[in-house]
């Protein structure tokens, strides 16, 4: 089942980090999706914690699909 958000975000929350043993942090990347108010049909927020090499794919692949999607539509 695909559920449709309305918006999307990312951002580095300086909670979701991971201390590493050399005293440096490794922080993640939160992508979170919210819907618009909309009735009882509002759907509830959905957030994912990605670390900083699975952010970097993720938006490689985002931004590879964008670029076919464009391609796909008709030319005026």
């Amino acid at each position: 089942m695909t559920l449709y958000y309305r918006d999307v975000r990312a951002l580095i929350d300086p909670e979701q980090s991971d201390a590493l043993p050399d005293g440096g942090l490794l922080q993640d990347v939160s992508v979170i999706l919210t819907d618009a108010p909309c009735g009882q049909h509002t759907l509830r927020p959905a957030a994912i914690a990605l670390l900083p090499c699975q952010a970097r794919e993720l938006a490689f692949e985002l931004l590879a699909l964008a670029e076919h999607a464009d391609r796909m539509r008709p030319r005026r």
